[in-house]
């Protein structure tokens, strides 16, 4: 099961074919998913940014349903995709449900957003508890991308949930998070663990166990899985190289010549850099940023766009055949070069909210503004 937030951990920069990107990378999920007989998908707000249509067209591709009981339509008032399933083991009947919190902002186009509502977690899950209960499921699993506080006051609330799966929240729980005699498990993000519950029943009572199964490099890809794989990553180095559009600025006077000027000024690279700023960049050269791409390849992410956001510079916005830059380069931080210094146009300042776009709590936990800030500091 996944509890949302599948898409990315962070938008990539825009590219002519982000639309493309993102069918490409959801395709391959689901396609993974049915492989692996996945049982169930609680989106997360993340996906939902994506747009509700192109959720819709995921779920179509799934053979396993989309659980979002609290998603509604605001034509109908009833959820836009299933509520819950129900799934039995050696007898014993287990209900599962999702939810999505409705403080989280709504995502897709604005007026894509008026199509839907996140209605109330706890009204619903009690009226979504009362139809399993009569369906003689004697196990509640929900699928929760909410914050921390929600989940426990869910569990509060509604005793008769025995297992929430957290959603949404990025650290990973060694142990279950007790709650009214509720388990909360959280198994981290970017599926680099599986959470594993194992459960019985004896009479009445019911046994679990929990385990997180680091996913390291001693479990070996399928073959089937990795050729997928491969074939994403050469469709996505299409995409990827498709050079930015330019938008031509108008001009006054008919007679002048017209010429198109990109809106946004284009990334020139660490070499640009280096014609004026020999000191800065040797120091620069000493910082963990400029072998940030590098890092890529061992893990095989070499092509990925999430991971490129972040270990790359100008992703899509660049004059480069790659459509980016290798490495976190120094307009990775003060903004495309183009224009500067001739057109006398100044560069971004730096703050901690520049550097947290990327040191976020998903990519860098350990993430501590004033000690990073010394590893990569130089002389202005």
């Amino acid at each position: 099961m996944d509890t949302g937030d599948l898409l990315s951990s962070r938008a990539p920069a825009p590219n002519t074919n982000q639309k493309k990107i993102g069918e490409l990378k959801s395709e391959l999920y689901m396609k993974t998913y049915n492989f692996m007989g996945y049982d169930a998908f609680t989106p997360g707000e993340i996906d939902l940014a994506f747009g509700l249509d192109h959720l819709v067209k995921m779920s179509k591709q799934a053979n396993f349903p989309f659980l979002a009981a609290n998603l509604m339509s605001a034509k109908t008032r009833n959820p836009l995709f299933k509520s819950h399933t129900i799934k039995e083991f050696q007898g014993v009947k287990i209900g599962l449900f999702g939810l999505i919190s409705p403080r989280f902002p709504a995502g897709g186009s604005l007026e894509e957003s008026k199509e839907y509502y996140l209605a109330d977690p706890v009204e619903v899950a009690q009226k979504t508890i009362a139809e399993l209960k009569k369906k003689h499921c004697r196990v509640i699993v929900v699928l929760a991308h909410m914050e921390t506080h929600e989940q426990e006051m869910l569990a509060k609330n509604i005793p008769s949930i025995q297992f929430i799966l957290s959603g949404h929240i990025t650290r990973l729980q060694l142990e279950p998070i007790e709650s009214n005699d509720t388990q909360i498990f959280m198994a981290g993000s970017r599926g680099e663990n599986l959470g594993q519950v194992d459960f019985f029943i004896e009479e009445k009572t019911l046994y679990s166990r929990y385990d997180l199964v680091p996913l390291t490099a001693k479990f070996a890809d399928h073959p089937k899985v990795q050729e997928w794989l491969n074939q994403y990553k050469i469709d996505l180095q299409k995409l990827l190289q498709t050079p930015p559009p330019t938008t031509p600025r108008k001009s006054p006077a008919i007679t002048r010549r017209q010429v198109a000027i990109p809106v946004t000024p284009l990334f020139m690279g660490e070499k640009y850099c280096l014609s004026c700023h020999p000191q800065q960049h040797q120091s620069w050269m000493n910082t963990s940023h400029a072998r940030a791409y590098q890092t890529l390849s061992p893990k095989n992410k070499s092509s990925d766009p999430t991971c490129l956001a972040c270990h790359t510079t100008g992703l899509g916005i660049v004059r480069n055949p790659k459509a980016f830059f290798e490495n976190v380069q120094c307009e990775a931080c003060h903004g495309p070069a183009e224009g500067h210094p001739d057109m006398r146009r100044s560069l971004s300042q730096i703050g901690e909210d520049q550097c947290r776009k990327c040191h976020n709590a998903g990519n860098s936990p350990n993430f501590h503004y004033p000690t990073y800030l010394q590893k990569i500091r130089h002389q202005k």
